[in-house]
């Protein structure tokens, strides 16, 4: 497998992680919020616009399976993610499943990460010895 093709896998799964909870957001709130331990009966226009948000940036880490900067993107919004949890975790009452869902984001973005240096290295190795590098978008 060529780093390209790892960064792509990778990339598209944290992709299908963002649709399926945004999906789970903006159409079953109430549901989801409860199964990830938040037992909620209120207002659910905020949950569903969380749902919106996580299916967006869905949109744009599929961006990341042919264009670096969206990668770069994506870890970042996972970094931010991880700062955003781990502060809740440590300021609220009410734990649910903060510290988990920061675990799985920090380690999605690690793997992103990875995945990203790994295909940067692949691509100034093949400079140096002069082979061809993999276009990072589909030929038209």
């Amino acid at each position: 497998m060529t780093a390209q093709t790892f960064r792509r896998i990778t990339v598209g799964l944290v992709a299908l992680h963002s649709f399926a909870l945004g999906t789970a957001m903006l159409f079953w709130p109430t549901l989801t919020l409860r199964t990830f331990g938040w037992p909620y009966d209120g207002p659910t226009f905020f949950p569903s616009q969380s749902g919106i948000l996580l299916l967006l940036l869905g949109v744009s880490y599929v961006g990341g399976i042919y264009h670096l900067p969206f990668v770069v993107f994506l870890v970042i919004s996972k970094a931010c993610a991880v700062a955003f949890l781990v502060t809740q975790y440590l300021t609220n009452e009410e734990q649910g499943l903060i510290l988990e869902s920061a675990s799985l984001d920090a380690i999605m973005g690690t793997a992103v990460a990875v995945a990203l240096v790994l295909e940067y290295r692949a691509r100034r190795k093949a400079r140096k010895s002069g082979e061809g590098v993999e276009p990072t978008a589909p030929e038209p």
